[in-house]
């Protein structure tokens, strides 16, 4: 038997109503449960609407034109009984909503006092948060705060009754953002609930924080806030998972945004065109903040010192916002990022083997200890610690505690210059796990190749850390007088120490000759 679309629209919508299945199909004369039960599931169940209310009304109306009849009484009575129950229904839903979005006037308020001189933010922070465009893309400098800047603004954002949706370059990245925003909230007195991945906020909104996976992040919508975009592992999928959350999204008058920041990275990449391709992406307001900008605006930085750190390619692209050169690279980044998985440093447990290197420095170089545990076939970078002018005492109690807690590791150090004192003093104390390794042309060149060949057997793993990714690719072969030499730029600037320590790590495997030794399949981390 076949039921006009009328019939069936208001069946429907005495199901949202309350009345039961039952009464639907005797007071509408439908033959069989299962046919409503057949609508209900082909319908898009959607919330109650004032469709549903105004059609209720025109059928009572219309009803209420025909003779009195026994059936119509009742039929009359059932469809009264239920448009109350919508109105209450869509009463309470609206009073919610009401409830949920905060005055404009609030939300203000809490702007114009994260605005303020005394709230503390620096002159660019500000500039960049009272550009109001839709459409907004920062290439900025590293540690500069535009993170905290930007984590203040999408709370107040989320106070209008907007949801945000945060997406990070890493799981690091991610767990920054909850910091910020949480430190935001407390100077604001916005109290928050949830959890780190989903704040709930007193208007209703939720602030979503995602890690770098398009699969976890399609089916939301709300304003986009994408960090470090340049360093996504998969950045067209994020892109089309992402964007399609702004579409048609509006909380009261505002309109959801887009909003990206990162520092550069790698030449022709949807980032690079984001900055620079004004044709295409029309739409976009852009910013640019190098360190420079940020200590004239105020930034506490000793820029000499900071610069020290680094060789000058990964300074110019962490701290001057210049895209990296592929060309000379001996790494190409095409290849680190077939290498690069979405993890954070860990502490492997105390009995797996372990293959660590210790890059040494004092003043101009950082020290830098690297230690490689076996995962699943694979040798994944564990742990990566920098120590920043430290004393050498301290670098050796740290060297210690590292070979006392990991018993099954063995340490390759630079011994070269100011590193021979500490690479002989653990080589005493500790003669079966600790080695001293001389720097030179031929040495460097065996660890280079060595960590190449592991880089396209696809055998190591590296988090998605910019810093290191920027010191391996910024490794060089330039011909010598009697051999290809392989470095950094130094310029005095520093000479690419993450990468020499995880060389000097990986340097006891010797993939180019033998292969690994021992597995850690017991223990460690899950890499994904």
């Amino acid at each position: 038997m076949s039921y006009s679309p009328e019939l069936k629209t208001q069946a429907l919508n005495l199901v949202k109503a309350g009345v039961s299945i039952t009464d639907i199909c005797k007071d509408l004369e439908i033959k069989n449960r299962a046919t409503l039960y057949g609508w209900i599931k082909k319908s898009d169940d959607k919330d109650i609407n004032g469709e549903s209310i105004d059609g209720l009304r025109k059928q009572i109306a219309t009803l209420s034109k025909r003779a009195p009849t026994e059936a119509n009484s009742r039929k009359l009575a059932m469809l009264t009984k239920s448009l109350e129950r919508l109105e209450k229904k869509s009463k309470k839903i609206q009073k919610k909503a009401k409830q949920n979005i905060i005055h404009s006037k609030d939300v203000q308020v809490y702007r114009d006092k994260m605005l303020h001189p005394d709230y503390g933010l620096y002159g660019y922070q500000r500039r960049f948060i009272q550009d109001t465009s839709r459409f907004r893309v920062w290439l900025k400098s590293r540690q500069i705060g535009a993170t905290y800047g930007c984590a203040g603004e999408c709370l107040i954002e989320g106070m209008s009754g907007m949801d945000q949706l945060i997406l990070s370059a890493s799981e690091t990245q991610a767990l920054k953002w909850y910091s910020e925003i949480q430190t935001h909230a407390e100077k604001l007195g916005i109290m928050l609930k949830g959890s780190s991945s989903e704040i709930k906020l007193p208007s209703g909104a939720t602030i979503y924080i995602f890690a770098n996976n398009f699969r976890t992040i399609q089916g939301f919508s709300g304003s986009v806030w994408m960090d470090e975009f340049a360093w996504y592992l998969n950045p067209k999928r994020i892109w089309e998972a992402f964007i399609p959350s702004i579409t048609s999204v509006k909380a009261g008058e505002t309109k959801a945004r887009i909003t990206i920041l990162s520092t550069p990275f790698e030449q022709d990449s949807l980032f690079h065109k984001l900055c620079l391709d004004t044709k295409k992406y029309y739409m976009f307001s852009r910013h640019t903040t190098t360190i420079y900008d940020a200590v004239k605006d105020g930034l506490d930085v000793d820029i000499q010192v900071l610069r020290d750190l680094f060789e000058s390619d990964s300074w110019a692209m962490m701290y001057e916002c210049v895209f990296a050169d592929d060309k000379t690279s001996f790494f190409p980044i095409s290849l680190i990022k077939s290498c690069v998985r979405d993890y954070m440093y860990y502490m492997p447990p105390a009995n797996n083997v372990l293959w660590s290197g210790y890059d040494v420095g004092r003043v101009a170089d950082i020290s830098v200890l690297s230690a490689l545990d076996k995962v699943e076939g694979k040798y994944a970078l564990a742990i990566q610690d920098c120590f920043e002018r430290t004393k050498f005492e301290a670098q050796k109690t740290a060297l210690r505690d590292h070979l006392k807690y990991h018993k099954k590791s063995n340490l390759r150090i630079d011994m070269t210059g100011i590193g021979r004192d500490i690479a002989e003093t653990m080589e005493t104390e500790f003669p079966n796990q600790a080695e001293g390794i001389y720097f030179t042309a031929s040495s460097k060149e065996m660890m280079v190749l060595n960590l190449k060949k592991m880089f396209e057997d696809k055998m190591i793993l590296i988090p998605n850390d910019p810093v290191l990714i920027a010191d391996i690719h910024a490794i060089k072969r330039k011909a010598g007088q009697k051999r290809m030499l392989y470095d950094a730029d130094r310029n005095s600037h520093g000479h690419a120490d993450r990468f020499w320590s995880l060389a000097l790590a990986a340097k006891k495997l010797d993939i180019l000759g033998r292969g690994g030794e021992d597995d850690n399949s017991k223990g460690g981390a899950v890499i994904s």
